[in-house]
């Protein structure tokens, strides 16, 4: 097996077809076809189906793809830290970010990596975390920010700053503002409108929840930040988000559209990278420029409901 035969096979997954992968690559398909066969005598595996419909993987061509499609990445980010200058960082790094963090960090960064890394192309991708942190595996993705609910194999995970969770009712439903906030258990008696399950805020939600042996049944799931935030204001329903998605609400409460309740839980978030693909310099140096913002951050308190992350208790 050699990176050539990666670099074919990755592009006809890709395009599924073989026509199309040899006008991409500019081989010809006979090339191409025995470059496959070889690869697959190699592995002892069918990797390939052809059908009326084109070209797509089996189950081995599937593992094999996104091995490959790290393989080459890594390939690649070597490539330019040997041609790299050391005193001057460029190239491309990629970052992930849920929709709920976009607004607390992504304009920071991009400012901040525009003046600090002139050079560097910064790709930043929206999703869900779960989805970030499989492109993070598959090294679709330098890194991504997410939330730390459970380990992930292959994930290596460095604490962000730790935050507040807030319930969020419309005006006109009468809840006041209550010091000392909220507990979890009483956001049961309120209509909710939710994200849906397999997001890390529903699990974190549900399994506050069950530890006061408490259960809800969500009106709706909603994953748009936007929608969940028009019901409450509309007076349709009340949510649950944390502090990263409402810091203009509860810097402008006076005036606010909506009531904010803390709740007694809170959430951690995390910075992801690959346990086996590690950073490039390019990728390190806008790790570390996230680290700084944040740390910058909250030390000058410019966020309300986000702290460090506390120190885990001694055994």
């Amino acid at each position: 097996m050699n990176l050539r035969q990666l670099k074919y096979f990755v592009k006809i997954v890709e395009q599924r077809s073989m026509s199309r992968a040899s006008v991409e690559l500019h081989v010809a398909q006979s090339a191409l076809s025995l470059q496959i066969s070889s690869l697959e005598t190699r592995m002892g595996q069918k990797l390939l189906v052809r059908s009326s419909t084109g070209v797509s993987p089996t189950v081995a061509g599937q593992t094999l793809y996104k091995h490959a499609v790290a393989i080459l990445r890594q390939v690649e980010r070597a490539a330019h830290d040997v041609e790299r200058s050391a005193a001057d960082v460029s190239g491309s790094a990629s970052l992930g970010l849920p929709v709920v963090l976009q607004d607390l960090l992504a304009i920071d960064l991009l400012v901040a990596a525009r003046t600090r890394l002139p050079q560097v192309r910064l790709h930043l991708a929206e999703g869900m975390s779960y989805l970030l942190k499989e492109m993070v595996l598959q090294g679709r993705l330098d890194m991504t920010v997410t939330y730390q609910f459970e380990p992930s194999p292959g994930i290596v995970e460095h604490p962000l700053f730790n935050e507040m969770i807030y319930l969020v009712s419309p005006v006109k439903s009468g809840i006041k503002p209550r010091e000392g906030g909220l507990s979890i258990a009483e956001v049961a008696q309120y209509p909710l409108f939710l994200s849906s399950r397999q997001t890390g805020m529903r699990r974190l939600v549900q399994a506050g929840l069950a530890a006061h042996g408490v259960t809800v049944q969500a009106l709706a799931e909603v994953d748009s930040l936007r929608t969940l935030l028009d019901a409450v204001e509309t007076g349709n329903a009340h949510t649950i988000l944390p502090a990263s998605a409402l810091q203009k609400h509860l810097k402008s409460q006076a005036n606010s559209s909506v009531v904010i309740n803390s709740l007694n839980i809170t959430r951690n978030a995390v910075l992801c990278t690959s346990e086996h693909l590690p950073l490039g310099a390019t990728a390190t140096a806008v790790y570390e420029l996230l680290e700084n913002l944040i740390q910058q951050a909250l030390e000058d308190g410019r966020w309300i409901g986000i702290r460090p992350v506390p120190d885990a208790p001694s055994t």
